[in-house]
Formats: C-alpha cells, sequence, structure tokens
C-alpha cells in the first residue's frame, strides 16, 4: 500500500484516538518517533542491506504499514513533520520549507522553528485537550507548542557554542533541560554531532516517558538525514547509523511501555533521499539575468529570487504583479530547462504548485532530477562530491516515506 503523508498523518491520528479508548482510559499511550530521511526501502529490504533492524523488523512484522508513503511540496523536513501533525498540505498550515523566505538575509539564516506560524490545529492541540500530558523532543516547528507539557524544541544559532545550550533550556518546558541533565548529560543542538545528537535526544525522551509518564510524545531523530545528505543513502556510514538508530527506538519503546504497556509505536520518515553528483546554482542565472542584485557578496535587492530546498527551488516575485518579471523568468526558465546538462526535470507554474499543496507565494517551482541540487553559490552548473539530498517534487520513487504503527 502506498499512501500520502497528510493519509499518513490521519493513519497516526486514528491511532491517537484508539489510544483513548474507553476500556482502558488511563492504559493506553501514542509514541510517535521521526527517524528524518528514512526510505522504505531500508526496512521492506532490510535483508539485502544486511541490515540488524529488530525492532523496525518487529513493527514491520506485527504491525501496519505502507509501503511507501508520498510526502508534500518541497519534501523536506519542516512542511512535512508539521503536515504529520496536522494532516493538512503546506498551503494551508504555512510552514513552506524549512528556512523563512528572507533573500537580503535580515533574519539571519532563520528557520521556521516557531508553532505560532502552524496555520492548522495540531495532534498535541488535540491531546492536551483530552487532557494527556504531552511531550516533545526537537520536534520541528515547536518552539512555543501551545499543548505539549513536557517540551524540548527544535532549535539552534549557535549550535558550536554552550550559549545554545542556555537558549535550549530557555525555550524548553521550565526547569526540564536543568532536571534531566542531571542524568543525561548535556544536550545537544550541534547537527554536525549527529549520532551523539540522536543519543542525547533519546536520553531525554526517555526520561519524559518514565519520568513524566507522557501519554502522547513526540520524537524527531535527525542523524540518518545528516549522514545521507554527506555520504548518500545506503552507503555503509547510513546503514550504520539506522542500526543505532534502531538501538535507540527500542529505547524509546521499552521506556514507553514501562509507563503504559499498551503503547502505540508509531515509527514515521518526513522523506526519502536520493544520490547527487551535480549542483546547479539557480540564483547565478537570476544574477546573470538581472533578476536578482549583489553586493558584496549578498543580495541588495531582487525582482524574483529562487529559494533552494535540496533538490528544487521555489522562484518568487517581489511584485506578483509584475508581469514583465514574471515573462522574463518563464524565458530564463525555460532557457535553463532546455540544456540538459543543467538538470532540470520540470517547471511548475501556480496551478500544478496549488495541485501538490504547496507554497502559495511562488510563481514558479523547479524541479531537478534525481542527481542534480540546487544551491547558490559556485558556478551555474558543477560535478560534487557524491552525497545525497531531498526537497524534490513528491512524485519521484526515491523520496517516497516511511510509515509504520505496531503495538
Amino acid at each position: 500500500m502506498r499512501t500520502s503523508l497528510a493519509f499518513a498523518a490521519l493513519f497516526v491520528s486514528v491511532g491517537f484516538l484508539s489510544a483513548q479508548s474507553a476500556d482502558a482510559p488511563n492504559q493506553r499511550a501514542l509514541l510517535l518517533v521521526s527517524i528524518d530521511g528514512m526510505r522504505p526501502d531500508y526496512v521492506l529490504n532490510a535483508d539485502q542491506y544486511n541490515l540488524k533492524i529488530p525492532r523496525l523488523r518487529r513493527l514491520l512484522r506485527e504491525g501496519t504499514h505502507a509501503t511507501g508513503v508520498r510526502g508534500v511540496l518541497p519534501t523536506v523536513t519542516y512542511p512535512s513533520h508539521t503536515t504529520i501533525l496536522t494532516g493538512v498540505w503546506p498551503a494551508k498550515h504555512g510552514i513552506s520549507s524549512n528556512g523563512v523566505f528572507d533573500p537580503l538575509d535580515k533574519n539571519a539564516a532563520g528557520w521556521q522553528w516557531y508553532s505560532e506560524d502552524i496555520h492548522s490545529p495540531t495532534l498535541w492541540e488535540l491531546a492536551a485537550k483530552a487532557g494527556m500530558a504531552v511531550g516533545s523532543v526537537s520536534w520541528p516547528v515547536s518552539v512555543g507548542a501551545p499543548g505539549v507539557t513536557y517540551l524540548i524544541p527544535e532549535y539552534w544559532r549557535a549550535p558550536k557554542s554552550q550559549e545554545d545550550i542556555k537558549l535550549i533550556r530557555a525555550l524548553s518546558s521550565p526547569g526540564l533541560v536543568a532536571q534531566i541533565e542531571k542524568s543525561a548529560g548535556p544536550y545537544v543542538t550541534d547537527l554536525d554531532e549527529a549520532a551523539l545528537g540522536d543519543r542525547q535526544r533519546t536520553r531525554y525522551a526517555v526520561a519524559i516517558l518514565r519520568e513524566k509518564k507522557t501519554r502522547f510524545t513526540t520524537v524527531h531523530l535527525a542523524s540518518l538525514d545528516h549522514v545521507e545528505h554527506q555520504t548518500g543513502p545506503f552507503s555503509a556510514e547510513s546503514l550504520a547509523t539506522l542500526e543505532e538508530l534502531d538501538q535507540e527506538l527500542g529505547d524509546l519503546e521499552d521506556s514507553a511501555r514501562a509507563s503504559f504497556p499498551q503503547t502505540m509505536i508509531c515509527v514515521v520518515s518526513d522523506h526519502g533521499f536520493t544520490r547527487t553528483d551535480h549542483n546547479l546554482n539557480l540564483l547565478s542565472a537570476f544574477v546573470a539575468e538581472g533578476l536578482v542584485t549583489m553586493a558584496s557578496g549578498h543580495v541588495s535587492d531582487w525582482k524574483a529570487y529562487p529559494q533552494g530546498d535540496g533538490g528544487s527551488a521555489a522562484v518568487v516575485l517581489k511584485d506578483p504583479d509584475d508581469e514583465a518579471t514574471r515573462t522574463r523568468v518563464a524565458q530564463l526558465l525555460d532557457r535553463l530547462a532546455k540544456n540538459g546538462d543543467n538538470g532540470i526535470a520540470r517547471i511548475l507554474g501556480p496551478k500544478e504548485i496549488a495541485s501538490f499543496g504547496g507554497w502559495p507565494g511562488a510563481a514558479f517551482w523547479v524541479d531537478m532530477q534525481p542527481n542534480f541540487a540546487v544551491v547558490a553559490t559556485g558556478p551555474l552548473t558543477q560535478p560534487k562530491k557524491v552525497g545525497g539530498t531531498h526537497g524534490y517534487l513528491p512524485t519521484h520513487p526515491e523520496i517516497l516515506a516511511r510509515l509504520i504503527c505496531g503495538p
């Protein structure tokens, strides 16, 4: 069975509601774990890769799963995780990308961290209204999340500095991080410390599950995504990372069931991954066309701007009513797409963007071939070290996400 990310959210919601069943109102709970960047075939074809992932294999064998989950536009972390929690597309919930659209960089490369920007109700709020204690560790777009009793949000500003830990303490539920770090050790916000970061997120989530007895808990584990970006999907490094994540999933599952034996476990991913070996610097083409003005290496003004999201880019007009610029952009993109060396797979207009539930503010959307990523530095086209990315249209089979739920 294949499904959509919005349907997957509905499926999780049904599991969540069953966790409140009248026959055992205080015994049921739901643990929702996101393994960022996990393709379905990691688990479906685990024997092919000789993967030692007993917890994921058990869930696959004993639970319910989709063979693939079609994601949102773009297939990146923050819009995807918000759809999982709301069941609606980015066009409705309002989280259109990982980063804030900010061509002049006034926000210093800020991401869409803040839950107040979500325009739709979340499962957190539903749980709180049902009287449940809710916990969340490092879930995207969770700063200030209403309904979360025990919150450690995903956030960073200077992740290689200890000052960031002070930020996490301040943004989390009062006293929570200070209490847990006495036994679990320091929290980690540096995404470059991928494996250590997930180990610590797991330890903090375990503490919340065991000590606070949360009945709905969301946990985001990001190390697989980080390693896949560096080495590509199914690399030796990626396989080893998933094996470690399976152990962490086991720790989370055991801790949840210690408090609520009838806990339902749902493991999801936000998107799949594809191998990349080429880049397209779309911004350089817009600069050459006079649509973006640079000064001292930074954007000083713009008429149309391409915001890259890995394997795709949303093109935004500064003035949506500027038809002359719209025509210039359409002609530029057409020229670029006709040159096969640029790796462009498809150009979408507003109607097609809307059909995918994508950001209404985009005038065009540029989708790349699976081996190409959109960047904002260097020459127009360039070979790159083999790695991986996502962000493409959700129709690419390599980008399918994962859903497994079980007892």
